[in-house]
């Protein structure tokens, strides 16, 4: 009997608890759901309600509306500089493990923000250390979470760029941050609070002491430059590296059009070098392929 509850705990089957929010951390019947949301005591994944404010630039591009340019560089600045103000401060208390926000805007996801530590010990010094707060004038509202495996969280179809639901979707939708700009926040953490480094080496050291002897003779070579790499660099260098990042983007989208589009491929519409951590015309380019796709869905039901 016992087995049988644990195989069914979390699934459809589970008439009891409420899939949604074990999987998601949040439901869209809320306090209304006739099934349990059991919020947990403490967890490594904190949920911060409603936190990040969207613009109705973002709420246009999470609808998979058609944004200019400029209003797509004013939505990633501001998201980006929300991001790092928010990562920076939250790593005062632990290690993070990741940080995710949402996309999407039903009532029940809206600018849900989620902080993963690497342990609940961290976490729960978040917790209490928040606890009464505001953030830009709007006090906090936050509680553990059960998600602790953000991959079964997350729109597989939002991912493949075929989600019919959009914004409106019950799966998270994650809003793009580029891949270099979320480790340089890493690197800044651990340069901020090397105990965390400290402590992750000494971990790796228990478990396996003979790989770790050799990384670390590696190491000691490359520790001058990989030190002077990974501080802030200045404008100059910081403007070279944000360019860096968009050309790296933007070679990916020309792969992803070849492989849609063959030899009939159509000239690119973008500018190569824009002052962005994350690419405007790549995500411009990600919702005229999501539109294209729509189009072509359309014409096949048809």
């Amino acid at each position: 009997m016992a087995g049988g509850l644990e195989r069914v705990y979390g699934t459809e089957e589970d008439k009891v608890n409420c899939s949604f929010y074990i999987k998601i951390g949040a439901c869209r019947y809320e306090n209304k759901c006739q099934r349990i949301h059991s919020i947990p005591p403490i967890s490594q994944t904190i949920l911060f309600k409603h936190m990040y404010q969207n613009s109705p630039i973002e709420v246009a591009i999470a609808s998979g509306n058609a944004v200019s340019q400029a209003g797509i560089e004013e939505a990633l600045e501001k998201f980006e500089n929300f991001y790092e103000d928010v990562f920076l401060k939250l790593a005062e208390f632990g290690e993070i493990e990741d940080l995710i926000v949402c996309e999407n805007i039903g009532d029940h996801l809206v600018g849900n923000v989620y902080v993963k530590y690497t342990s609940e010990y961290y976490a729960e010094g978040c917790f209490n250390a928040l606890q009464n707060l505001s953030y830009e004038n709007r006090p906090l509202s936050m509680e553990y979470s059960p998600v602790l495996d953000f991959s079964s969280a997350k729109c597989k179809q939002y991912i493949d760029g075929t989600c019919q639901r959009g914004g409106a979707c019950n799966y998270l939708h994650l809003k793009k941050i580029s891949t270099k700009f979320k480790k340089s926040l890493f690197n800044q953490m651990f340069e901020e609070h090397p105990d965390y480094k400290e402590k992750k080496e000494k971990e790796i050291n228990e478990k396996s002491p003979k790989k770790h002897k050799k990384k670390e003779k590696k190491s000691k070579k490359k520790k001058s430059s990989s030190s002077r790499e990974s501080s802030r660099r200045n404008s100059i260098e910081r403007q070279k590296m944000i360019n860096d990042w968009n050309e790296t983007g933007i070679q990916n989208v020309s792969q992803a059009q070849k492989m849609m589009y063959g030899n009939n491929m159509p000239a690119p519409v973008y500018t190569p070098k824009v002052s962005m951590r994350t690419s405007p015309e790549l995500l411009q380019l990600q919702l005229q392929l999501a539109a294209l796709k729509e189009q072509l869905n359309a014409i096949k039901m048809s």
